[in-house]
């Protein structure tokens, strides 16, 4: 009480006075009277206790602290600004998060100002009072860092740090002006993304930094690796990381046993983020595989470092995600004793850390020690086996016991899961991370692997008896009866899903259909998550992969779980997949008997109508691509393989278009089919011509009509049914193969290399974290030598362009297409090209667009989509003039689109442009709208007028409305009297 009043009697003093509009101001100037007050608030908060915080007149001190502090810290005596600084900081450590119940953000202003003062003692002191004031907000409302984040960009704080950094010098500047300044800065880097862009893209800041990094003091080094960790966030920043192989080389040594165990666990959490990528991956794994790995491996051997131990538990489980060389560098360092001694080491003494466990005794000291790396070893062991080749094997000459202890282990585990009557009796992090390392392995191509786990899975499920399947059916077929959406236990339904797939998967189940119908539930879970679109993710399940979601991701598509956001979806398909292709003779909807397939063909067009229908939708949806591949696999079983598309749909055309063929399959019996180079080239080369034949042998022969046409001899064993199903395939990314047909269908694709389509004609399993493909053909655009282009589209531009294509002499930018595409996407390019006029014939069109128009419009032609403008913080950072030019194509593309009649382009080009009006700068779009207006693209004009109506006062009066005519002054106004009577207002 007695130090309260004193306080209290300090800070009447300094005379708190209203600024005008009720709130109080510190008024006064007199340093004395400042230092008096800032001493009465140190020693007030140095007797402050949780207790006391929740006192009413305590809470009153503190807001009238802050008063002062706002007050003072505006003052020029440098002694005084130093001791109010670091009272900032002990209030804020004192109070805890109970700061955010107080006007903090007043110090955030005058603190930031004070960031590039030339007194370096007052400058650090303020750095490290704004650190500590925003790690305490980190977790605030989005509000709170949006005034934060304008506080910030008005007194220049990132600039002024970033000079600071800029200009520092060892024998000028003490090391801690350094330190303070990098710590804050990763502090806004970590919160503020927007932030990011002025770091990564600042060329002499980046060097200086990995100077620092490169430097041997261990605390500037551990304050620059997190420094990064919160740039990398920033997809651009982790790529500018990356390609710095010197600091990339760096950092992988970081990782390494000579260096402190701090700066290791740093160097691991960069890693962390810049792994989040399948391309980051492989530019981090590719050159730097065998140091990374040893560090890690050697973090994960540290028994008396529980730290250490779980950031290199988490970099490997990031690292092997993916596929790659470095799965066989983690075999080499013996990831399997590694992961077994996790298991073990800290259960046993030191005295048994080399004794042998059985089976069951490790899985009874597993299953009653849960530790919380155990979920980190169950994933590390699942990418290791499911990513693991049939040619490697794991097991090394007498040194096979871990890994079949590990397997062991967590098939116990499994099988202990589904004895119990409840999944809930259980943790998910226990339940979970085991059950999926099982269906990983059984998933495995490696024979070893899958046979080891099926047979050890096989030996507990006798225990369990039938009655166990019916009761894990009969809880599944619960969640059918109601809305999925609304009512089932989401891990329940869950972790049956994965039991099911487990059981199929270990031993076939070729009597199941005779007891109950589990593919009618299987497809029901299924339809339900599609049409209600369900996202369960691991990350709400398990709490160990929180870690891969710290702090907020910019500019990036980060590498999501290749199951996809609906865990529940892939794990119903996976079993639904497992039940159709061990299913043979019968039919899947009635249980009759057939001769061939699995659907008869009674029960064919009400299944095609229903369910598949459902899944052929669904590959057009934004799913991942391990759903879309078990979907494309469960729809080959009913002979409906790849995936129809818009752009395929309208290359079918060109299978009876024999005009533009350039290209005759001769078949043994005389027949000949014709196709088109360009097509050919980008989906099924392996049909192309030799090299030989295409560097002028007699093979390229003139057909009746005096046309260069390429010849290809097939063997005689080329069924002719079979090679028209794969031109069909190859054209359109679809084709239905009957039974009948499958044989000679699936050995032709193997020969041209279709991997997909053979994949799925041999039932296989999809190989986990392959990619999805989808239908393009902009490879045939590529620079190679022998293109097969025909028409070279130019753009109205007079830049200068260097072509890679052969012995072109063009220097304006154009590009080399292929009259058969073009046509088969654009009527207006078809009739001109069979006119039979001049322009028919020429080697060269001139497309009526700018480069940037014209080169989204040949993507649009090969792809079938419009590329899109990424808004990220390079277009927020793009001047005026870049913007307006990005803008400007889409409404070249709209005009053209409706001369040249292409279908589709006006609309996606509306779409792209609004997209990028809502973060354009108001002079790009002012100048959008005038360009738009001249070519006629009215629907533009109005969506570039809704995007800068609420600014209409201030763009008029400050003359930037000059150049836009009365009819689109008009259309302005009447925007913003429609925005200002819906409440809004000028800005």
């Amino acid at each position: 009480d007695f130090i309260h009043m004193c306080v209290a009697e300090a800070l009447a003093i300094g005379r708190f006075m209203s600024d005008g509009h009720g709130a109080k101001k510190w008024q006064s100037t007199d340093a004395g009277i400042q230092s008096h007050a800032i001493k009465a608030v140190t020693a007030f908060l140095g007797c402050l206790s949780t207790e006391m915080l929740r006192l009413p007149p305590i809470k009153e001190s503190i807001s009238d602290i802050l008063v002062l502090l706002e007050g003072v810290l505006q003052t020029k005596n440098v002694s005084v600004l130093i001791q109010a600084a670091d009272v900032s900081s002990k209030l804020v450590s004192s109070i805890g998060n109970s700061i955010r119940q107080y006007p903090i953000l007043e110090i955030v202003s005058p603190l930031s100002c004070q960031l590039s003062a030339h007194q370096l003692p007052t400058a650090i002191s303020c750095a490290r009072a704004m650190n500590c004031i925003l790690n305490s907000l980190v977790t605030a409302r989005g509000s709170t860092h949006a005034e934060i984040l304008e506080t910030l960009e008005r007194t220049n704080a990132v600039a002024s740090i970033v000079s600071a950094l800029q200009s520092y010098t060892p024998d000028v500047h003490p090391l801690s002006y350094l330190t303070e300044m990098i710590s804050l800065l990763r502090t806004i880097l970590w919160i503020w993304p927007s932030s990011r862009y002025h770091v990564w893209s600042n060329g002499n800041l980046m060097g200086k930094l990995a100077h620092y990094c490169l430097a041997t003091e261990t605390t500037v080094v551990a304050k620059v690796l997190r420094l990064y960790a919160a740039l990398a966030l920033c997809g651009h920043g982790a790529m500018i990381l990356l390609k710095n192989k010197v600091l990339m080389a760096k950092i992988c040594e970081l990782v390494g046993t000579s260096h402190p165990s701090s700066t290791r666990i740093e160097a691991f959490k960069l890693c962390h983020i810049l792994l989040r990528s399948s391309k980051g991956c492989s530019q981090l794994m590719t050159s730097r595989c065998q140091p990374i790995v040893e560090g890690i491996i050697d973090a994960m051997r540290a028994k008396d470092d529980k730290l250490l131990v779980t950031e290199g538990c988490r970099t490997a489980l990031l690292v092997l995600r993916y596929a790659g060389n470095h799965h066989q560098c983690f075999w080499s360092n013996a990831i399997d004793k590694v992961l077994y001694s996790i298991l073990t080491g800290r259960c046993l003494s030191s005295h048994q850390s080399d004794k042998v466990l059985c089976d069951d005794e490790l899985f009874d000291m597993v299953s009653k020690n849960f530790m919380d790396i155990h979920p980190y070893v169950w994933d590390i062991l699942g990418y290791l086996v499911v990513h693991c080749t049939e040619d490697h094997h794991p097991v090394r000459k007498g040194k096979g016991h871990s890994l079949h202890a590990l397997i062991s282990c967590a098939c116990l585990l499994a099988t202990d899961v589904m004895r119990k009557s409840s999944p809930m009796t259980l943790s998910k992090d226990v339940q979970e991370p085991a059950l999926r390392a099982v269906l990983m392995m059984l998933l495995s191509p490696n024979g070893y692997i899958q046979y080891e786990a099926s047979f050890k899975l096989s030996e507990g499920l006798p225990y369990l008896g039938d009655g166990y399947l019916n009761v894990l059916l009969s809880s599944l077929e619960s969640n059918t009866t109601r809305s999925v959406a609304t009512s089932f236990d989401s891990f329940k339904i869950m972790t049956n899903l994965m039991n099911l797939a487990c059981l199929v998967l270990s031993r076939p189940y070729h009597n199941l259909l005779n007891k109950r119908n589990p593919i009618d539930v299987l497809s029901i879970i299924i339809k339900e998550c599609l049409h209600n679109n369900i996202h369960i993710t691991r990350s709400k399940v398990t709490s160990h992969l929180h870690f891969c979601f710290e702090g907020s991701s910019c500019c990036c598509y980060l590498g999501e779980e290749w199951e996809g956001e609906n865990i529940v979806l892939y794990y119903g398909l996976v079993g639904l997949f497992n039940l159709l292709r061990s299913t043979t003779l019968v039919c899947v909807q009635c249980k009759r008997k057939l001769d061939v397939g699995i659907l008869c063909h009674d029960c064919r067009d009400q299944y095609t109508e229903d369910f598949l229908i459902v899944l052929q939708r669904a590959l057009s949806q934004s799913l991942s691509s391990g759903p879309k591949l078990y979907i494309a696999h469960i729809l080959s079983l009913f002979g409906l393989c790849g995936s129809p598309s818009k752009l395929g749909g309208k290359m079918s055309s060109a299978l009876d278009n024999n005009d533009l063929a350039d290209l005759e399959l001769l078949l043994s019996d005389g027949e000949s089919i014709n196709a088109h180079t360009a097509i050919i080239s980008a989906r099924c080369p392996k049909l192309l011509p030799s090299v030989k034949c295409l560097l002028g042998s007699d093979e390229k022969v003139k057909d009746e009509w005096g046309k260069s046409v390429y010849r290809v001899q097939m063997s005689d064993r080329v069924d002719s049914h079979a090679l028209k199903k794969i031109l069909e395939y190859t054209y359109t990314g679809f084709v239905m193969v009957g039974d009948d047909i499958v044989k000679p269908v699936r050995t032709l694709a193997k020969y041209c290399h279709l991997k997909p389509l053979a994949e799925m004609l041999q039932k296989e399993q999809p190989r986990w974290n392959s990619d999805y493909t989808r239908y393009d053909l902009t490879v045939a655009l590529g620079p190679v030598e022998h293109s097969f282009s025909d028409i070279i589209l130019e753009a109205q531009s007079n830049e200068e362009m260097k072509c890679d294509h052969g012995p072109c002499q063009l220097s304006t930018p154009h590009v080399h297409s292929h009259k058969t595409v073009l046509i088969m996407s654009c009527d207006y390019l078809r009739a001109l090209f069979r006119s039979g006029m001049h322009e028919s014939f020429s080697d060269v069109i001139r497309v009526p667009l700018g480069w940037q128009a014209l080169d989204k419009l040949v993507h649009w032609f090969y792809s079938g989509e419009l590329p899109s403008v990424a808004l990220d913080c390079r277009w927020n950072n793009l001047s005026s003039d870049e913007q307006r030019s990005h803008l400007n194509a889409y409404a070249e593309l709209s005009s053209l689109a409706e001369f040249w009649f292409l279908e589709g382009v006006k609309e996606e080009s509306l779409s792209a442009a609004s997209s990028l009006l809502g973060s354009s700068t108001s002079a790009a779009a002012v100048e959008f709208v005038a360009f738009a207006a001249n070519l006629g693209q009215w629907e533009m004009v109005e969506a570039g007028v809704r995007s800068v109506a609420h600014l209409y006062p201030r763009l008029r009066d400050s003359g930037r409305l000059e150049r836009l005519d009365e009819e689109l002054l008009n259309m302005l106004r009447t925007e913003y009297v429609r925005y200002s009577q819906h409440g809004g207002g000028e800005n």
